[in-house]
């Protein structure tokens, strides 16, 4: 872009320098040939000698080529009607127009104040702006606007052909790109960021909310705050502040993580609401948001997960070793209840003799455990009282004792 800029400029002063020495040695007339040097300013065009209606017309130190060019002072104009009728201006190319210190070059080229524009049918009427390509139209003060048929609004920039930078201070990069939010960011080939302070990068990528987020390809984002990274999502609006990472996601829920392709979000049920509504007194029981990392027919494992705290209080997710150590637990406790049972079975009566002492002795086994028993008794002379006591060992290693009377009343 330099190197063309410069490239037509040293041939605009070429042209001059060589215009100013051959009329400075000598003035000619050739037919309607006009070549004139007035206040330090050089006009080549028709009707030489006199300037006519349609013939060039400037202030000093300036440069005029072509029929019905204009410049200001110090100012250059080359093609027919070229206009940089205002100071320092430049104009190069048929129709083209320029203000104070600003560059046109190209048919028909618009430039602003300081502005450069530089294609066929440009236009950079914002102040400072820049506008290179055909049909570039840089509308906006301080915007760019490069590539054929591109545009940019104030403070914008687009690049690219047919890139659109509509929202104020908001960038479009690629083909077709458009970047219509305020302040919105739309990098990639059709790329669209329309939300306020929306970012869409990768080709087809859409993000239509405030804040939004999508990094990938054909990826649709409608909600607010979402963040989608991959390809083929789409982030419904009611799906606000989720965090989408994978391919194919499309079911996805408010104040949400999901991780891998297809990961889908599941409806509320009784997970969160108790344990077989047994007891639902526990932390955590209000969900505002799920982690999902699959869906049905794409389950994955989170690995490498550290163990979780665990009270009354603690929200913390556990690992597979504290569930190990649990279901222990629980084996222990299930064999300590069938021990007990095997234990109660083996006590056995002692035989009630009045005046004797008995004894009885028994086992049992209950599921996978057992126990054996030893007891012993006396009966009064009368009859009307006895005691005994007894006691067990079961397979898991405890012993247990029992004792007792009875009597009879009158």
């Amino acid at each position: 872009m330099k190197i063309f800029y410069l490239s037509l400029t040293a041939v605009v002063v070429l042209t001059a320098h060589s215009a100013m020495a051959q009329a400075q040695a000598q003035q000619s007339s050739n037919g309607n040939n006009h070549i004139k040097i007035e206040n330090g300013g050089v006009y080549i065009g028709e009707n030489t000698g006199y300037p006519q209606k349609n013939s060039l017309k400037g202030e000093s130190k300036a440069v005029a080529i072509g029929k019905g060019s204009k410049v200001g002072e110090s100012a250059v104009a080359v093609g027919y009607e070229a206009d940089a009728g205002k100071e320092g201006a430049t104009a190069v190319g048929r129709g083209t127009k320029t203000q104070s210190y600003a560059v046109a070059m190209g048919f028909q080229a618009n430039a602003g104040v300081q502005a450069v524009s530089i294609g066929k049918d440009s236009k950079a009427t914002g102040n400072f702006a820049v506008a290179l390509g055909d049909e570039a139209n840089a509308k906006g003060k301080s915007s760019f606007a490069i590539g054929r048929n591109s545009y940019a609004n104030s403070w914008a920039n687009a690049f690219g052909a047919a890139a659109k930078a509509t929202g104020q201070i908001s960038t479009a990069l690629g083909w077709s790109a458009q970047a219509s939010g305020e302040r919105a960011q739309a990098i990639g080939p059709e790329a669209k960021a329309s939300g306020k302070r929306a970012l869409s990068f990768g080709s087809g990528t859409n993000t239509t909310a405030e804040n939004g987020v999508s990094i990938g390809s054909q990826t649709n984002n409608y909600a607010m705050g979402a963040v989608s990274m991959g390809h083929n999502n789409i982030i419904q609006a009611s799906s606000k502040n989720a965090v989408v990472i994978g391919n194919n996601i499309h079911n996805t829920a408010n104040n949400s993580v999901f991780l891998g392709d297809s990961s889908a979000y599941v409806e509320k049920g009784e997970t969160t609401g108790g344990i077989g509504k047994v007891n639902g007194n526990y932390a955590g029981v209000d969900a505002k948001g799920v982690v999902s990392v699959g869906s049905k027919g794409n389950e994955r494992r989170i690995q490498n997960v550290a163990a979780g705290l665990l009270s009354h209080r603690s929200t913390d997710a556990v690992n597979g070793s504290q569930l190990h150590a649990t279901n222990q637990r629980v084996e222990e406790v299930n064999k300590d209840a069938k021990a007990g049972i095997a234990a109660a079975m083996a006590f056995k009566d002692v035989p009630f003799v009045p005046g004797k002492w008995s004894y009885a002795a028994g086992a049992a086994r209950y599921s996978s455990e057992s126990a054996v028993s030893l007891n012993l008794g006396r009966t009064s002379n009368d009859g009307k009282w006895a005691v005994s006591g007894g006691m067990s060992s079961d397979s898991r290693g405890r012993i247990g004792f029992r004792v007792g009377v009875s009597g009879v009343f009158n």
